[in-house]
């Protein structure tokens, strides 16, 4: 079989998006669109008495999104606004656009009678796929509600950029069998790859970059190879997990007595599930000296004034978000 499928929707804006800052005042997000999104795929499917399988190509593009965050941020000096240098702030970053496209295949074998064997493999690539406009909404001047304390910083470089929250490549293995006397077990290898962390907005913007009073200055030290080096997105390392499921029924004149158990990530493997880039050093000069702690080389006589630069410890560095590592679940029950 083929299989075809097309939408083009509109989403409206929610009530998280709409307002810059709920807590302190009734403003408006500026530019503020509903969004779009328009989605093709393509699959084919086939089906035999031993064997079924689906093979699938997609493109998605997401259009106008808005997402606002809350962070303190420290040297915010955009050329002819009045921001405070630091601030709690809400961020604005509208018209965003996304895009996503990939293959997937899926498929399932029954090997005998007892045995089946399944797989699945996703490989996708999911971007940014312009730059949007970034605004900030300062909380030092927006306690007055008759005033619109919203500052435009201008585009926030995120083209090319890969979308966080999910790994971009995905592959699985399992195998299945089932007794003729009622139990059964399964276990599967999964392989997780390309997931990255969320890249913060305002540093991809002038004002990373830029130093204030200077024109189109850029700050000391400020290379191209710099630069790219700085706000280079991390990308996770890839993980396997294991897993086993089983199960047993027995029937006992009209009822039916069984359980279910599951051991999810066998070998107890750590490992990141996503994270987030910290905003609060904006600038070039602040992100350096946040990343280069100095720390005493002889902490039993520090009166020496020996200092060396660590830069494993930055207070202000990325934040993440680890999988479970082993867990189970028991499950009994009767059908009567």
């Amino acid at each position: 079989m083929l299989d075809f499928n097309g939408a083009y929707m509109t989403k409206a804006p929610n009530m998280r998006n709409t307002f810059s800052n709920s807590r302190i005042n009734n403003n408006i997000t500026p530019d503020l669109n509903s969004e779009s999104v328009m989605s093709v795929d393509a699959s084919y499917i086939i089906k035999t008495p031993k064997f079924k399988g689906r093979l699938t190509g997609y493109y998605s593009k997401i259009m106008n999104s808005s997402e606002i965050s809350f962070f303190y941020g420290e040297d915010l000096f955009e050329e002819g606004n009045d921001v405070d240098a630091d601030s709690f702030i809400s961020e604005i970053v509208t018209g965003i656009n996304k895009k996503q496209m990939g293959v997937e295949l899926g498929f399932e074998y029954q090997l005998t009678s007892t045995i089946k064997a399944t797989g699945a493999a996703a490989y996708g690539e999911y971007t940014f796929d312009n730059n949007p406009n970034l605004k900030v909404n300062d909380d030092a001047q927006a306690s007055d509600t008759n005033t619109n304390p919203v500052f435009d910083f201008g585009k926030a470089y995120l083209k090319n950029y890969r979308v966080a929250g999910m790994p971009q490549q995905a592959y699985s293995l399992g195998l299945e069998y089932r007794a003729p006397q009622f139990w059964w077990i399964g276990a599967n290898a999964n392989y997780l790859a390309d997931s990255y962390i969320d890249v913060s907005s305002i540093t991809r913007t002038n004002n990373f970059t830029i130093a204030p009073g200077g024109g189109n200055s850029t700050f000391d030290g400020l290379t191209d190879a710099e630069l790219r080096r700085v706000l280079k997105q991390e990308k996770f390392d890839p993980v396997t997990l294991v897993n086993l499921v089983g199960g047993k029924s027995w029937k006992i004149k009209n009822n039916t007595f069984g359980f279910f158990a599951s051991i999810n990530n066998v070998f107890d493997i750590t490992y990141k599930t996503g994270g987030f880039e910290q905003s609060r050093k904006a600038t070039y000069p602040d992100y350096l000296a946040d990343n280069s702690t100095q720390v005493l080389l002889d902490p039993q006589n520090p009166a020496n004034g020996s200092f060396q630069l660590d830069t494993a410890q930055p207070s202000f560095g990325p934040k993440y978000f680890y999988g479970y590592g082993r867990t189970y679940f028991v499950n009994f029950y009767i059908n009567f």
